[in-house]
């Protein structure tokens, strides 16, 4: 009897034996990267021994009947003969046969929790099945051979590192298990992908992916008209910023480093690089650009896809234009692109610190499958500060095993740099000559002062007073509301050049008022921006005044970045000021950072000098009060991981869950902005590549709360396409400031189409 793996359009088969067999040659390539080969071979060749059962051939042949064809594998290799067998004798060999057996179990469906065999849904009920309740698959032995020579143990489980990374050692087990997990279904995804899609094979296998050597040629020869700028003190120093870069790249071995670069000093330039050198001297495989801010990132991407070219890059973030890119790219560009976003085979991806972290943490076939590419990299943390405080010890936790265990070097690029080594983690400045005190001396452009005293309320009129006194100025809050007033009462005013930005406004419309901005700015025209702090990390506009609602430290040293960036005027205003109580939220995050920074600003001389942002991250991160692990893993994560864990059952799931930058509260609503996006939504139920769809419509998407999402619900304001919520009623979106509530006056006449 043959047996089958899958089925294709054409009416052929692809032989089970064959399957497996090339599974596991992808999943041992995979697993080399970190040392662990032999178990990524044998994980690929046992995954799918379930579907040598009739059964499932049935179900191959297309029936309809449900099989369970993952835990054989699982529950064989955990059996106490084959486990030592196949992986050997000593203590760590049913660990590491465990982790087989979780990555089979879960190839499909997730990685879960240890568990017990009473609970649901758990890797241990599961593979507590008796054989009778398995369909029988025994005839998998007469098509494939299991190796059975000794695999030697992982660099971890080595007596040497195992003794010295005891009381982290659930840590890095949990580590090694989603990585070795990312291996297997990654293989199986390319090799199913290949035997179903021809063309996708040809493609993909056809492909020349520059190398970083030719990739830092390339960087040299976009920097080269850069370096024959005007001779200013800036441009001389931002030189100095790289060359510091370039040598410290070939001179250090790989680690966790730091880059300590103020606001206009060429930072993602230079931290570029950094990136592409040391990859090239340790023969580094890819560089990941992690950006906290979908504001920023398309404008980071773009310097790096005219630096180094298009061939060369994979962004993968919600913001991505999928469909501009199609315009202006062939079938093939666009299709090979799709598939380098599944697992970040690229030679530098462009990511944001959401998808980076939350895929680190996650228990998901989807999420994890690009884990594996991430070892043997360069990965750049822009705006490392910026990292929710929540889940500092578990991000760093992470960075640091992908530099001890994994062949990586991680670069901590900011401008405000928390005290690293503090909280565990020291990391080596790359800014040795200038040093980053030299640096905040020569790119000093900003005077700060307060209006009143740090905690005088001034009122939304005397802040409109301040706004209409200057042509240009920029006017930075904490609220969408406070935003939105502010905005309602200059624009009673008909001043030209008004403009507001906030989190209600999408993305491709945000866009579009940058660009005005960036316009009126450059040409000496009136512009007055009243903005969430959306603006303040990385976006590129230069305003000689900045007010600042008050706030964490670190968001006004942001927004200081966007005044006098350029460095045109002798010393450019920044004004921060205490709102009324719709600017300031009672509680939370916001509240208590800005209490923070209160205190740094009435004991330090100089706000923005390495001692007060030190002090402030100091008291942000309870480094003062002993409350630094309560701070810093508000979710517990660490604990689930810790040293009492001494059997090494992982609750994958419960990670997973628990790990969640974005607020789960809240949810995506698409805005038909314009014809291109009432055009996809008209054919997505009837599309036959629906992902492709629905990530052309991430730029048209708002993100509310659970609670405006029912009020709108309420107002029938919304409707589904193929599974997507819609904006129906576009009154109830502004032109000036975006999604309005239902509650809001709306004049039906203003439609915008």
């Amino acid at each position: 009897m043959a047996f089958y793996a899958h089925s294709r359009d054409d009416g052929d088969f692809q032989l089970l034996h064959v399957h497996l067999l090339n599974v596991a040659q992808r999943c041992e390539a995979n697993a080399q990267a970190f040392g662990a080969k032999e178990l990524g071979y044998l994980a690929g060749l046992l995954h799918d021994i379930g579907k040598y059962s009739e059964p499932f051939q049935q179900r191959v042949q297309g029936k309809n009947v449900r099989v369970d064809h993952s835990t054989a594998g699982a529950k064989w290799i955990l059996e106490k003969a084959s486990c030592h067998q196949h992986i050997g004798t000593s203590g760590a060999a049913n660990y590491l046969a465990r982790l087989v057996a979780l990555c089979i179990a879960g190839h499909h469906g997730g990685l879960q929790n240890y568990g017990t065999r009473d609970e649901e849904g758990t890797f241990k009920r599961r593979v507590s099945k008796s054989y009778s309740e398995l369909p029988k698959w025994t005839s998998a032995w007469d098509e494939i051979q299991v190796p059975t020579g000794r695999i030697p143990l992982p660099p971890l489980f080595q007596p040497n590192l195992l003794f010295k990374h005891k009381d982290h050692l659930a840590w890095k087990y949990s580590f090694l298990g989603r990585m070795l997990y990312s291996c297997l279904v990654d293989a199986d995804s390319i090799d199913t992908r290949d035997y179903t899609c021809e063309a996708d094979r040809i493609l993909m296998q056809g492909r020349k992916q520059p190398a970083m050597q030719q990739l830092l040629e390339r960087l040299d020869r976009f920097l080269q008209p850069l370096e024959k700028a005007e001779q200013s003190v800036i441009n001389m120093q931002r030189r100095r910023i790289q060359e510091s870069c370039r040598r410290q790249a070939r001179s250090s071995k790989r680690g966790l480093f730091s880059l300590s670069v103020p606001t206009g000093g060429g930072k993602t330039l230079s931290s570029l690089v950094f990136a592409l050198e040391h990859a090239a001297s340790h023969k580094l495989r890819r560089i990941i650009y992690v950006i906290p801010f979908t504001s920023i990132i398309e404008q980071n991407a773009a310097v790096f896809a005219r630096a180094l070219g298009e061939d060369a890059i994979v962004e993968h973030h919600s913001n991505f234009n999928l469909d501009e890119y199609e315009e202006n790219h062939s079938a093939a560009e666009v299709r090979q692109l799709k598939l380098g976003t599944e697992n970040w085979d690229a030679p530098v991806i462009v990511t944001t610190s959401v998808q980076f972290f939350e895929s680190l943490f996650s228990n998901k076939r989807s999420k994890c499958r690009k884990l594996h590419h991430i070892a043997g990299s360069v990965i750049v943390l822009d705006e490392a500060q910026s990292l929710p405080r929540g889940y500092v010890k578990p991000c760093l936790h992470a960075l640091q095993e992908l530099v001890e265990h994994y062949n990586c070097s991680v670069v901590l690029c900011t401008a405000t740099q928390p005290s690293w080594d503090k909280l565990g983690f020291p990391a080596k400045e790359l800014m040795d000559a200038p040093t980053p005190g030299e640096l905040m001396d020569t790119f000093k452009r900003v005077h700060l002062t307060s209006y009143g005293a740090l905690d005088d309320r001034i009122s939304d009129e005397t802040v409109a007073d301040w706004i209409m006194e200057s042509e240009q100025i920029l006017c930075i809050v904490n609220t969408r509301k406070h935003a939105r007033l502010l905005y309602d009462r200059l624009q009673s005013f008909e001043q030209e050049g008004l403009y507001h930005l906030s989190g209600r406004m999408c993305a491709l419309h945000r866009q579009l008022i940058f660009k005005e901005i960036r316009e009126r700015l450059r040409d000496g025209l009136p512009c007055r921006v009243i903005s969430t702090q959306l603006i303040e990390a990385g976006v590129d506009v230069d305003f000689p005044k900045v007010l600042r609602a008050m706030a964490g430290l670190d968001s006004i040293a942001q927004a200081a970045g966007r005044c006098n960036r350029e460095g045109r005027l002798d010393i450019g205003e920044v004004i921060v000021f205490y709102p009324e109580r719709h600017g300031m939220p009672e509680k939370g995050w916001m509240k208590e950072t800005a209490a923070e920074a209160q205190h740094v600003l009435r004991y330090e001389e100089e706000a923005f000098s390495q001692a007060a942002m030190q002090n402030y991250f100091d008291r942000i991160y309870g480094l003062n009060d002993n409350t630094v692990l309560q701070k810093t893993d508000s979710q517990g994560i660490m604990s689930l991981l810790s040293d009492k864990n001494g059997n090494l059952e992982i609750p994958y799931e419960e990670i997973s869950n628990r790990f969640e930058f974005i607020d789960g509260q809240m949810q995506s609503i698409v805005i038909p902005f314009d014809q291109k996006a009432r055009s996809i939504l008209e054919s997505l139920p009837y599309s036959q590549y629906p992902a492709a769809e629905l990530r052309k419509l991430q730029p048209y998407s708002v993100q509310v709360y659970s609670f405006e999402l029912a009020a709108m619900k309420s107002a029938e304001l919304l409707q589904k396409s193929g599974g997507v919520l819609y904006l129906t009623e576009m009154a109830y979106y502004s032109k000036q400031t975006g999604l309005l509530q239902p509650d809001d006056v709306v004049e039906h006449e203003v439609l915008l189409f």
